[in-house]
C-alpha cells in the first residue's frame, strides 16, 4: 500500500501515523533543566496530541511547573526529590514512552460499530472515537484537554460526562446520526 508524507506524518489507505524519523528526536531528549525548555518540548508534543490518548493527563503535571521551580531545580539538588519533581520527571518519561508508541489513527468507516471510551482524573479529561475491526478497537481519534478551575470541583462522573461531550462535539460530522457505544469507568453513565 502506498504512503505519502505530509505535513510531519504519513497518510496510507490503512490510517494516518506520524513520521518515525521525527518522534525518534523528541523521545531522545532529557528532562529539561529551564522553562523555556520544557516549553519547547511541550510545544512540540502538541503537534503530536491527537496520537496519545492522555496527552492533557500527563501534561498537567509539566505545565505547572514555573521558573522558580526551576531555578531550585537546578541550584539545589535536594529540591529534586520533591514529590513535584518526582511526579514532572515521571509524566515527562510517559509522555515519551507514548509519543514512541503513537498508534496509527484509522480512518473512520461509516460502516463499523461506533466507539467512545472516555477517561477523567483529578485535573484533566480525555476521551477516543474509535472503530471496531475483529473485535478490536482501533483508535480514530483522540482527544484530551486540562480542566478549567470551575471544572476542577466537579464530581468524577461530571468530569466523563464532560469528556464524552467534547469527543460527540470534536467527532460531530462523523457521528451525526449514527449509533455509538460508549465505555467508561463509572456505572452511573450506563
Amino acid at each position: 500500500m502506498s504512503k505519502v508524507d505530509y505535513l510531519r506524518h504519513r497518510v496510507s489507505g490503512l490510517g494516518l501515523e506520524a513520521k518515525p524519523k521525527i518522534l525518534e528526536s523528541l523521545t531522545a531528549l532529557e528532562f529539561p533543566r529551564t522553562l523555556k525548555g520544557l516549553q519547547s518540548f511541550l510545544g512540540s508534543l502538541n503537534y503530536y496530541h491527537r496520537f496519545n490518548a492522555d496527552f492533557a493527563v500527563y501534561a498537567t503535571t509539566l505545565y505547572s511547573l514555573t521558573e522558580t521551580d526551576f531555578d531550585e531545580y537546578v541550584t539545589r539538588p535536594k529540591f529534586r526529590e520533591q514529590e513535584k519533581w518526582t511526579h514532572a520527571t515521571r509524566a515527562f518519561d510517559v509522555l515519551k514512552t507514548k509519543l514512541a508508541e503513537t498508534p496509527m489513527l484509522k480512518h473512520f468507516d461509516k460502516n463499523r460499530e461506533s466507539v467512545v471510551i472516555v477517561y477523567a482524573s483529578d485535573c484533566a479529561i480525555s476521551g477516543v472515537l474509535t472503530l471496531v475491526h475483529d473485535d478490536v478497537y482501533m483508535p480514530v481519534k483522540f482527544n484530551s484537554r486540562m480542566l478549567k478551575p470551575n471544572e476542577l470541583n466537579y464530581d468524577i462522573v461530571e468530569k466523563e460526562i464532560l469528556a464524552l461531550l467534547r469527543v460527540l462535539n470534536d467527532c460531530y460530522m462523523m457521528l451525526a446520526g449514527r449509533p455509538v457505544r460508549v465505555l467508561t469507568r463509572h456505572t452511573t453513565l450506563a
